[in-house]
């Protein structure tokens, strides 16, 4: 096993992540249960789902980026998604707001989705983790029925990845990709 991979199964273990997770979610007015299920999902299993090839990857990617605004926005370059740092969602606005090329962050994103490897398992052990506390009590918006409503939905399709809320997405408007924190180091020192 790879160091990477390592520091990521013990930063990342279901009690881990939730524990890391759970204030950020319960602060944040917005987060609906398909934000915890999101987030979690990238956190166990990277970004790799959403690069079928790089060729649509980059037109995807370019389509957003251009669309994007370089006006002053109150959001961090990166957040992590677990306590070890080891994967994160690096922010497209501030990063491009300080001068970050779209290039340097497609091979990021990309090189992040080849070496960020974790199985299925890992998601569901996290995503029945939050049930369980929710079971016990709610966190922000985040409730046990609610989880329970989306776990059969999603359990149906073999847990696949999913959208933000409305909610969420309409307040936060979401751009960001999902890259290593090794990936992220290397495109923050090609910024200002």
């Amino acid at each position: 096993m790879n160091f990477l991979a390592l520091t990521l199964l013990l930063s990342c273990l279901p009690s881990a992540l939730i524990d890391f997770a759970l204030p950020k979610w319960k602060a944040d007015k917005n987060v609906r249960i398909e934000d915890a299920y999101k987030w979690t999902f990238q956190a166990t299993r990277g970004g790799e789902h959403a690069v079928p090839d790089a060729e649509s990857t980059r037109k995807w990617m370019m389509g957003e980026w251009d669309s994007l605004s370089t006006k002053s926005v109150a959001e961090p370059i990166w957040e992590p998604l677990c306590k070890g740092e080891e994967v994160g969602r690096l922010n497209l606005r501030p990063f491009k707001t300080r001068g970050g090329n779209a290039d340097d962050l497609l091979e990021a994103f990309l090189a992040s989705s080849r070496e960020y490897r974790s199985t299925s398992d890992n998601f569901i052990l996290a995503w029945n983790e939050l049930g369980k506390r929710l079971e016990k009590r709610p966190a922000g918006n985040l409730t046990h029925r609610s989880w329970f409503a989306l776990n059969l939905e999603m359990k149906d399709s073999n847990f696949p990845a999913i959208h933000h809320s409305k909610k969420y997405s309409e307040a936060a408007q979401p751009a960001y990709r999902i890259v290593t924190k090794t990936e992220m180091k290397k495109l923050l020192t090609l910024i200002k």
